[in-house]
């Protein structure tokens, strides 16, 4: 009577949700085919596999399996998951680093390797997939349906990614090598990749090893055009031109408009190094006990050279234009030749607070992460009915990056003219690659390091008995405690020489040729300035120069700064750390009938964590004498704890109907939650912006965690061993929703209202959905399509939240989700050649809420074609080429609307060609 229960409620709901549908969802199937949870490997062999992995499972699984050891298939194990129904990625440079499911974001997706949490270098819970390579995993498993013996965490999906187990493979010794070289074209660089793996079982199979080594080195290039944020505040507008004489404050009027806070391009070259390493050892000392270890190594050095530049645009322009949404479309960008004459304008306590400016600025964006886990794994068949598994793991990640904001500036004498309809125009009245032309400005500069620490271990009691309907359970003990250490150290004096005031020796710059990567009708400067950041520190730092600072009877105090201003001061850390222990049970009950099987449970989890900071308190801070900035005025060291708990009840069941003997039908309902990261909860508070424009932000640690009530119904005819088709639908609901969200707010040290962003638990809302599936190789039906097939995925997200009614807060969506996405893929298969094409497509998504800026931030479609290319010399050895990202397609963020224009980036295509041998 449960059971069927269940299956009416879930088909009720679902179905009273699926008439709210908008009318597009009703013509879904028109725009593909569909192939919803069968991997993306051109192999059927590989399919077959992932098919019957997704066939056999009570819940929704999907699965991306290797077609053979090192053969999995992409270089990235995110680009090869982006090709399940409802996946979709987030790239970083290129390459895939993070997954969203079903609309939801990284945060929200549980990631295993092996059944274990791997640490990240982040501080959060997303899980970089970048981290791994690609040649040394087996299968991914994507379960998109909750089952009470999957660890909590995932309200969009739990991913476990399974590395080559030794007793599973072949009979005595085997050898896989794979070298390749990579070509960048936007760098124009080759790069070398190569990996190795080794595998021996003894004839019984009691005793196995399996090890791989892999090591990647990729030179990249990335183009971008930059609007920092944009900004709803009131500009004042002078009415006039560059060439108007005399102008007075009657010439003046202001007006609240959104206005872009600067616009400008970057180059960012790239090498990135890394270093994977796996030891699985398997051993069977009887019959019925089976022991297993694991190892992994990760070291990833992302290493990146940062040149930017930009106008810096105060909230006093010239010739203003705007649209009826009151947003600027144009604007004339005043230089200095036009306050001199306009004296009324400019000078102490007149319209001119600062000048305007062209920055040339270099950024720190390296990234060093080293991740480190080992795992024990024993299992016992505790006689014919009852068998018992116990897990230990550890995992440990480390990274460290520089936080790096330097920049030099010039004071243009005549000026911009910009524009804002599409992608920016931007016509400078000065030439920016002038060296001797170049003053000083602010310098941020520090040191951050991350540290994660897991440890985790589970007690699992397993029962098949034969009782009706009621076939065993499983039950389980589980038990976590993880720690996230962050720890900053900056120099104290970003504004020293920030105002443009102290004039710069040519020698710090080198005149840079800018390709005009924006194409046609956008101009792009042809060339700009690059320097040195450690170089043009070093001579801020001499004493000659600390006499023109801001303050120098501060900056020139040996006591305060005995390596002078511009030095990280290792003395003063930022320090915020958060510990959380998780305990957890669960029992999972198993039922099978004539033609059905399923199952039930209950998960219950207690949360305890505490977040500690160590950090220096804002006393005051006052306004710089050269610009808009805050010269601050710290306190000591102060230490702050707050403790935090939580008990959660996880309910879950599944049902599997066989329609008939090829057709299945499957029905789930439960309910989940995610935590909030650990980074999220951190004690910290920073403090930046300028006059007028005041940024606060921090972590948030009396957090509370997501929760879901989710419903799943899903329609599956598997034609073959490699071909199918399928539909699934499915509902959230969602409350207590985590997003960045800016509040304005007053705080005692500064005297005007500050916009405080931070991570706040939103309000409850829905999600809804629709997934198309199916794929289809062409066997022996028709001869002339023999060693062709297809497969192609579609997903319908439709999401409402209800939150609270404040007309200063920005509309934007759920963070990470795509209303729809495709994904569609074509190959060709023999013997000797194999030949495969995909192409990838989402559309917009909201990044986050505000973060940074009084408006949204949003990433607009995007959709990437991929090809892969093999051919078997022997059956042994077999050439390859990967080419990604062949339409040479951009990433576009905007904020508010698309006539927001944040960012555009180009990273350009990459071939990977390289030859594989086994033995």
């Amino acid at each position: 009577m449960r059971q069927n229960h269940l299956r009416r409620t879930t088909l009720a709901v679902l179905i009273a949700e699926l008439m709210s549908f908008p009318v597009f969802a009703q013509n879904a199937g028109d725009a593909i085919d569909a192939g919803s949870t069968v991997v993306v490997s051109g192999i059927r062999a590989s399919l077959s596999s992932s098919l019957n992995t997704k066939r056999m499972q009570d819940g929704v699984v999907d699965a991306v399996s290797a077609e053979d050891a090192g053969k999995f298939p992409d270089t990235n194990i995110a680009e090869s998951l982006q090709r399940v129904t409802g996946v979709q990625i987030q790239r970083n440079n290129g390459e895939g680093r993070y997954i969203s499911v079903r609309g939801l974001g990284p945060e929200f997706n549980n990631v295993l390797v092996n059944g274990r949490t791997l640490t990240s270098d982040t501080g959060g819970r997303e899980f970089s997939f970048d981290l791994l390579s690609s040649d040394l995993i087996s299968k991914a498993l994507v379960y998109k349906t909750s089952q009470a013996f999957l660890p909590e965490g995932g309200i969009g999906s739990t991913v476990d990614i399974q590395t080559a187990r030794p007793l599973a493979g072949k009979v005595g010794h085997s050898s896989v090598f794979n070298l390749s070289d990579s070509y960048d074209t936007n760098s124009k660089r080759n790069t070398p990749n190569a990996s190795g793996m080794y595998s021996f079982a003894n004839a019984d199979r009691t005793f196995g090893v399996a090890a791989s080594l892999s090591y990647t080195d990729r030179a990249s290039k990335q183009n971008k055009a930059v609007t920092d944020a944009w900004n709803y505040r009131d500009v004042s507008i002078i009415n006039g031109d560059l060439n108007s004489k005399g102008l007075t404050m009657a010439d003046v009027s202001t007006k609240k408009l959104y206005i872009p806070q600067s616009y400008g391009f970057q180059q960012e070259d790239e090498t990135r190094k890394r270093v994977v390493g796996n030891l699985t050892v398997q051993y069977n000392p009887s019959p019925t006990w089976k022991l297993s270890a694991d190892a992994l190594y990760s070291r990833l050095n992302q290493e990146n050279k940062v040149i930017a530049f930009s106008d810096w645009n105060n909230p006093v322009q010239l010739g203003v234009k705007y649209d009826s949404n009151n947003q600027i479309t144009s604007f004339l960008r005043p230089g200095s030749t036009f306050f001199a004459n306009n004296p009324e304008l400019a000078g102490p306590g007149k319209l001119l607070g600062e000048v305007n400016s062209n920055d040339m600025i270099a950024k720190g964006d390296s990234r060093l992460s080293i991740t480190k886990a080992f795992g024990l794994n024993s299992k016992w068949d505790l006689g014919t009915d009852w068998r018992l598994e116990g897990d230990v793991s550890t995992s440990r990640t480390s990274s460290q990056s520089p936080n790096m904001w330097v920049v030099a500036g010039m004071v243009p004498k005549n000026g911009d003219v910009l524009t804002f309809n599409g992608t920016p125009g931007l016509e400078f009245g000065d030439g920016i690659d002038d060296p001797n032309a170049v003053r000083a400005h602010a310098v941020s500069y520090g040191d951050i390091r991350n540290r994660d620490t897991l440890h985790e271990g589970r007690l699992n009691l397993g029962w098949n008995h034969e009782i009706g309907y009621f076939k065993g359970f499983d039950s389980g003990l589980d038990y976590s405690q993880r720690e996230v250490t962050h720890t900053s150290w900056n120099n104290d004096a970003w504004n020293a020489f920030s105002g443009y005031h102290v004039a710069l020796p040519a020698s710090l710059f080198t005149v840079t040729p800018m390709d005009n990567f924006l194409g046609a009708g956008v101009k792009v400067p042809g060339a700009y300035l690059s320097f040195d950041p450690y170089a043009y520190m070093n001579y801020l730092n001499q004493p000659s120069l600390l006499a023109q600072s801001n303050d120098p009877a501060l900056y020139s105090d040996k006591a305060k700064y005995p390596n002078g201003p511009m030095a990280i001061d290792y003395n003063t850390p930022s320090m915020w750390g958060v510990k959380e222990k998780v305990s957890s049970l669960f029992l999972n009950s198993r039922w099978e009938g004539s033609g059905w099987s399923g199952d039930a449970g209950v998960r219950y989890v207690h949360v305890q964590s505490t977040s500690t900071g160590i950090s220096r308190e804002l006393l005051s801070a006052t306004k710089s004498p050269n610009d808009t900035t805050f010269i601050s005025n710290w306190g000591p060291m102060k230490s702050t704890t707050v403790d935090n708990s939580y008990n959660s009840l996880l309910p879950s069941a599944n049902l599997k109907f066989d329609l008939r003997s090829d057709m299945l039908l499957r029905l789930g309902a439960s309910k989940t939650e995610t935590r909030p990261t650990l980074n999220q909860m951190g004690v910290d508070n920073y403090y930046g912006g300028r006059f007028g424009d005041v940024q606060t932000g921090g972590g948030n640690p009396y957090l509370k965690p997501m929760k879901s009530n989710n419903y799943d119904l899903s329609y599956e005819w598997y034609l073959s061993k490699t071909n199918y088709v399928s539909a699934a639908v499915f509902l959230k609901h969602v409350r207590d929703f985590l997003e960045t969200k800016l509040v304005d707010m007053r705080i005692p040290q500064f005297d005007e209202i500050v916009h405080d962003t931070r991570v706040r638990n939103g309000q409850k809302g829905k999600i809804k959905g629709l997934e198309l599936a199916g794929q289809y190789a062409f066997d022996t039906e028709v001869r002339w399509l023999q060693g062709f097939g297809v497969s192609a995925n579609y997903t319908y997200v439709d999401a409402s939240a209800t939150r609270e009614s404040d007309s200063t807060m920005p509309v934007c969506g759920y963070p990470g989700l795509s209303p729809q996405s495709y994904n569609g893929s074509l190959f060709y298969e023999n013997s000797k050649f194999l030949a495969r094409i995909s192409y990838n497509w989402r559309n917009h998504y909201s990044v986050d809420c505000g973060g940074g800026s009084t408006q949204p931030r949003n990433r607009a479609a995007y959709g990437q074609a991929d090809a892969s290319l093999r051919y078997n010399i022997t059956p042994a050895i077999s050439l390859y080429a990967d080419f990604i990202n062949l339409n040479n397609a951009r990433m576009h963020e905007y904020a508010l609307t698309e006539s927001q224009f944040l960012t555009l980036e180009d990273v350009g295509r990459r071939a990977n060609v390289g030859l594989r041998m086994a033995f």
